[in-house]
């Protein structure tokens, strides 16, 4: 009889611990996140500043089901995105200076964020900006972009 009491008391105090073990979402260090989206941010805005576009590029989800919202309507998918990006800059010489300004930053779970940056890029005869919004995601270990709404 013992025994028995003893066993339930320790199976509920084990139920216990893996019902708070798994209750909600596991403690989110959102100063870590904020860091690494932040400097995955600063990447592709070096790379792009460096004309070295294919590397801009890999900051975006290499996916079908990437979506990139801008005037012109909805694309999705990397590889229509990085193609028309290919196209867009075959002189890399127009792509300009890339500068950004963080307005908004959310956490959304363990391994996604949404921000939103006021951006510009400055070429020799044009400036051109926006706010763009994005969700960033960690895949495989690296923050990639994996939907965006420019506008």
């Amino acid at each position: 009889m013992r025994y028995n009491i003893l066993t339930q008391i320790f199976v509920g105090y084990l139920l216990i611990i893996a019902t708070s073990c798994n209750s909600g979402e596991r403690s989110i260090d959102k100063d870590r996140m904020h860091t690494e989206v932040v400097q995955a941010m600063d990447g592709m805005v070096m790379a792009w500043n460096d004309q070295k576009l294919e590397e801009a590029l890999s900051y975006y989800w290499n996916s079908p089901d990437l979506v990139w919202i801008n005037r012109t309507g909805v694309d999705k998918g990397y590889q229509p995105i990085f193609d028309a990006y290919l196209q867009d800059f075959q002189d890399r010489s127009k792509m300009g200076t890339y500068t950004y300004k963080l307005l908004h930053e959310e956490v959304l779970g363990s391994n996604a964020v949404f921000t939103t940056i006021e951006w510009k890029i400055t070429m020799a005869e044009d400036t051109i900006g926006g706010v763009s919004s994005f969700i960033w995601k960690k895949i495989d270990g690296r923050w990639v972009i994996t939907k965006e709404h420019a506008s």
